[in-house]
C-alpha cells in the first residue's frame, strides 16, 4: 500500500487517496474492496489516468490494476480475445497484431487501460462503428462485496450497463473483446472551406468507413481525414504530398485512387514529424497564445498554413487510428443527434466570433453508431461527437460554459471521460436510461462503495 497523490492527465484533477494499491490477482482485489468496506471509505479503479474528468478520484482507496494486464486467450477462428482488465490498449493493439488480428475500430489514443477505456465510452469515428464497450462479448465484474459475476448479452440491461459503467457497479477484472483479421487502411487528408466541409459533411461520412474533421477556429479551413480499408503495401513518409484540389470532390464519391508510387521502407514520417510538430512547435505556440491571447488568431492561421495540409499514407490499422501524443489541454465533447452535426459546427463559429472568443486548439467531430448501452452518448440514435479543445488560455472557462450550454440545448450528452458540468437533472433529461441505470446501481452498491464525487454527481437525486 502506498499513499502516493493522484493527478489526471490534463492537470485539472486531484486527490490524495489514503491507500494506493495494485493488486495483482482477484483474490487481493477482492481483500481491497472488504477492508475498505469495513473502513467506510470510497474505492475508485483508475488505469492510464487519461481522462479529463475527476471520474477516478477519491480520498479514500485507489486501486490500479497494470499488475492485471495479461491476455488470457485468443480465439482466432472467432476473432475474439479474453484479456485482464488492466492491460493498455496499446498492448493490446500489439498482442492482436502478432495473431493476424485487429480491432474494427479505435479512438486516438491507445494509452488507456482496456477497463478504463470501455468504462468512459471511448470510442473512435466511422458511422457504423459503436464504441469500444460496444465490442465487449462478456466481461467479469467484482462486486462491492467481493462477488465475481460473469456477463454476457444474456445478461440483459446488467451487461449493457456493465460495458460503460463509470466504476460505479464493481471492478471489471477480465474483458473478452470482439475483433476481426488484421487490415490495412488507407488515410487521405485534405482540406477545406468551412462552409464546403458543412455542406459536404454527410455526403463524406456516407462515403467513407472512417470520417473525422477538424477545424481550427479563427480560419476557414476544415481538415477532412477519411479512411478506408485497402489491400495496399504499406507507405512512410507524406505519401502524395500536396494533393490536387480535387481530392476533395473524388473522395466525396469515395473514388479517390491511391497513391501508384512504390512504397518505401523505413519509419513512418508522418507520424514522426506529427509527434515533433506537437513536442517542439505546438506547444511552444500554446503556451505564446496563453500569454498573449491576441495572438491567437494569428497563431492559428500559421498552424492552419503548415500543419493542415493535404496528405495519404497507407498502414496497419491501429497506427493510423491512433495519433501522436498532442500538448497538454483540456477537452470537453458531447454526443449531438448526427442530423445536427453541420448546423451545430456553425453555430459554434458563430458564437465564438460573437463572443470574441479566442480559441487555440481545434473542434473536432467523430462519428459513432447508435447503440443499446444504457449510459451511452449514442444511445439510440447515430451521434455526432463534438469535441472543444482548449489549452489553457484566458477564454477556456467561458468558452466551454457556452459550447456545454449549446450542446445540452439540443439533447447532447456528456462523453464520461472529458469535462461536463452538467447537472444531475440536465443528464436525466439528455439520456432515458440513466435512473435504470441507477437503479442496477444501487442493488449492486447499496452502500456506496464506489460512489465519489463524480458519481454522486451523476446520480443526485432530483429536488
Amino acid at each position: 500500500m502506498s499513499h502516493h497523490a493522484f493527478t489526471n492527465w490534463s492537470g485539472l484533477h486531484r486527490c490524495k487517496p489514503t491507500r494506493s494499491c495494485q493488486p495483482r490477482d482477484e483474490a487481493e482485489l477482492i481483500e481491497v474492496l472488504l477492508e475498505a468496506r469495513r473502513r467506510g471509505q470510497i474505492v475508485r479503479v483508475v488505469g492510464a489516468g487519461h481522462s479529463w474528468s475527476d471520474a477516478a478520484c477519491t480520498d479514500g482507496v485507489l486501486i490500479n490494476l497494470d499488475r492485471m494486464d495479461r491476455t488470457l486467450h485468443i480465439d482466432e477462428r472467432a476473432c475474439t480475445i479474453r484479456v485482464q482488465a488492466g492491460l493498455r490498449l496499446k498492448a493490446l493493439n500489439a498482442r492482436l497484431a502478432q495473431a493476424g488480428l485487429a480491432m474494427s475500430n479505435l479512438g486516438s489514443i491507445s494509452e488507456q487501460s482496456v477497463a478504463g477505456a470501455i468504462s468512459t465510452g471511448t470510442h473512435g469515428s466511422g458511422a457504423a462503428f459503436g464504441s469500444l464497450s460496444t465490442m465487449v462479448r462478456r466481461l467479469r465484474l467484482i462486486t462491492a462485496e467481493g462477488r465475481a459475476i460473469d456477463l454476457d448479452r444474456d445478461s440483459g440491461d446488467l451487461f449493457r450497463a456493465a460495458c460503460l459503467s463509470l466504476g460505479a457497479l464493481g471492478v471489471i477484472t477480465e474483458v473478452t473483446l470482439q475483433c476481426e483479421p488484421a487490415f490495412r487502411l488507407h488515410e487521405r487528408a485534405f482540406g477545406m472551406a468551412f462552409d464546403e466541409a458543412c455542406e459536404t459533411m454527410d455526403a463524406l461520412v456516407d462515403a467513407h468507413e472512417h470520417v473525422k474533421l477538424w477545424w481550427l477556429p479563427h480560419t476557414d479551413r476544415v481538415m477532412v481525414y477519411a479512411m478506408n480499408r485497402a489491400d495496399l503495401p504499406p507507405t512512410v513518409g507524406p505519401g502524395t504530398g500536396n494533393l490536387p484540389r480535387s481530392l476533395a470532390e473524388r473522395a466525396i464519391a469515395g473514388l479517390t485512387p491511391p497513391d501508384s508510387r512504390p512504397p518505401g521502407e523505413g519509419v513512418d514520417l508522418v507520424a514522426v514529424t506529427d509527434h515533433l510538430v506537437n513536442v517542439h512547435v505546438f506547444d511552444g505556440l500554446l503556451k505564446l497564445g496563453g500569454r498573449h491571447p491576441a495572438l491567437i488568431p494569428w497563431v492559428n492561421h500559421g498552424v492552419a498554413a503548415a500543419y493542415f495540409i493535404d496528405r495519404e499514407r497507407v498502414g496497419r490499422s491501429d497506427r493510423l487510428f491512433n495519433v501522436p501524443m498532442p500538448p497538454v489541454h483540456r477537452e470537453m465533447e458531447y454526443g449531438i443527434p448526427r442530423p445536427q452535426a453541420a448546423p451545430t459546427l456553425r453555430r459554434l463559429r458563430a458564437l465564438i466570433e460573437r463572443r470574441a472568443l479566442r480559441v487555440n486548439f481545434i473542434v473536432e467531430l467523430r462519428f459513432v453508431a447508435a447503440d443499446d448501452l444504457l449510459l451511452s452518448g449514442a444511445f439510440g440514435r447515430q451521434s455526432c461527437q463534438l469535441g472543444a479543445y482548449m489549452a489553457q488560455a484566458p477564454d477556456l472557462d467561458a468558452y466551454f460554459k457556452l459550447f456545454e450550454a449549446m450542446a445540452l440545448e439540443i439533447g447532447g450528452r456528456p462523453h464520461w471521460g472529458k469535462e461536463f458540468s452538467a447537472s444531475a437533472e440536465a443528464l436525466r433529461a439528455c439520456l432515458p436510461r440513466l435512473d435504470d441505470f441507477n437503479a442496477l446501481r444501487r442493488d449492486l452498491d447499496p452502500d456506496g462503495l464506489f460512489a465519489n464525487p463524480f458519481i454522486r454527481r451523476i446520480f443526485a437525486p432530483t429536488p
